[in-house]
């Protein structure tokens, strides 16, 4: 039936296998760690590539914008959009024009209600 070798030889197959099963357990966990320790540069890269394509977008929008102002800073150095932005902003005239100043309406007369405590304030203003 079953002989003295017999249970060491089960207890070295348990052992082995047993062995087995920790090795790939152990491959398992190191691979694991190798994913975990690789995921954080790939998002990383992921996450930078991303913006730089936001500011790429935002240069290309800046170097129009620049484009722009450019050629509005070349237009009004012209002898004509300098007389344009005197006469506009601060009244240049010539010599034999006459500068007319028209006034904005004069306000509406302020309104006050005709109840207490009000009255007091409307004697006041003589009102």
């Amino acid at each position: 039936m079953s002989s003295p070798a017999n249970p060491s030889l089960q207890k070295l197959l348990v052992s082995e296998k047993t062995r087995r099963y920790f090795f790939w357990l152990f491959i398992l966990a190191v691979v694991a760690v190798i994913l975990v320790w690789a995921i954080q540069p790939i998002r990383l890269w992921l996450d930078q590539r991303d913006d730089l394509s936001i500011k790429q977008q935002e240069l290309t929008d800046i170097e129009s914008s620049n484009t722009a102002l450019e050629e509005r800073a070349e237009a009004l150095q012209t002898p004509e959009q300098i007389e344009i932005i005197a006469r506009q902003n601060f009244g240049l005239i010539r010599e034999g024009e006459e500068a007319y100043a028209v006034l904005p309406a004069a306000p509406e007369p302020l309104r006050i209600p005709s109840s207490w405590p009000f009255t007091e304030l409307a004697d006041a203003l003589g009102g």
